[in-house]
């Protein structure tokens, strides 16, 4: 009996799921405009992925397109997640598809199993390898997750250290004669890489849009989610009305990035010699072990 009420239970589940995908939904406004700029950035690689890859690639493209916009309609993507997608310049697309393969395998590796342990001679209701397949699918849908947030966490240090260079850059510019807007665009077009990148992009969208430079820095720091960003506007925003000691509060902050790089530095390499002296602590335990073991043996016989 209660293995009928779970399979009613199960079924009633993959029921609802089902007509809930089915179902449309009226995304709001702002969905909708985030819909617009999602497929302004990624229609070019969406294009490059259909023309020139294989099948299986433009499926997988297919697919994770698909289930991105459903989550994307239905609000289920959350500002942290967009901000690392969009620090990482990734499309919603490819963060999806990884989603669903790693949540296939999940689902298929344990009946899988089962299938040839049974092939063996050993018998495993088929209900358990259900249940088990369904956590470990929802468990492996969202790993692909933590990966990016932690490659996106990367690339924010990455960004620390850019910064204190760009704000040197800045304060030699602004110790020549150059304003601050000047300087700024100056400096950017100067220094190479993915983040200088971003950053000349933000000052020629705000030179196009009528926005301070300063404020543009701030909005690129709130769509990254990068607090030294968001930081830096507010002092480009004294520095932009007041005037007064602009080189010298530029350098300063630029040391101050430096000196919180640094300490990350120093507490990445702790943990890291943490994690060794555990290592050697194990190696050395497991070699005491297989030295000792014989003699060990030898006494319990006798």
């Amino acid at each position: 009996m209660s293995v009928v009420l779970l399979m009613g239970m199960l079924a009633g589940a993959g029921l609802w799921l089902l007509i809930h995908s089915l179902v449309p939904v009226r995304p709001s406004l702002a969905v909708r405009l985030s819909r617009i700029d999602v497929a302004a950035r990624t229609g070019r690689q969406r294009s490059l992925v259909q023309q020139s890859s294989t099948r299986v690639a433009a499926l997988r493209w297919a697919l994770g397109d698909r289930v991105a916009r459903e989550w994307t309609n239905r609000g289920w993507i959350g500002e942290q997640m967009r901000a690392d997608l969009s620090l990482m310049q990734s499309p919603p697309a490819e963060l999806f598809a990884t989603r669903v393969l790693y949540a296939a395998g999940g689902l298929l590796w344990l009946p899988l199993l089962a299938t040839l342990l049974s092939f063996g001679g050993v018998a495993i209701p088929m209900i358990l390898p259900a249940w088990l397949s369904l956590i470990f699918a929802g468990l492996a849908f969202f790993v692909p997750d933590r990966k990016l947030a932690a490659r996106a966490d990367d690339r924010r240090r990455d960004f620390r250290t850019v910064m204190g260079v760009f704000l040197d850059l800045v304060a030699m510019k602004m110790a020549s004669g150059s304003g601050l807007a000047e300087a700024l665009r100056d400096s950017a077009n100067i220094g190479h890489g993915w983040a200088f990148a971003r950053v000349r992009a933000a000052l020629e969208d705000a030179r196009t849009d009528g926005v301070s430079p300063a404020a543009a820095l701030g909005q690129l720091g709130e769509e990254l989610d990068v607090a030294d960003l968001r930081d830096l506007s507010a002092s480009l925003s004294l520095v932009d009305s007041s005037g007064a000691q602009a080189e010298a509060s530029l350098r300063a902050k630029a040391q101050t990035l430096r000196s919180r790089e640094l300490s990350d530095a120093h507490g990445q390499a702790n943990e890291k010699s943490q994690v060794m002296i555990v290592a050697q602590v194990l190696f050395a335990t497991g070699f005491l072990l297989f030295l000792g073991y014989p003699a060990m043996a030898v006494v319990v016989a006798g």
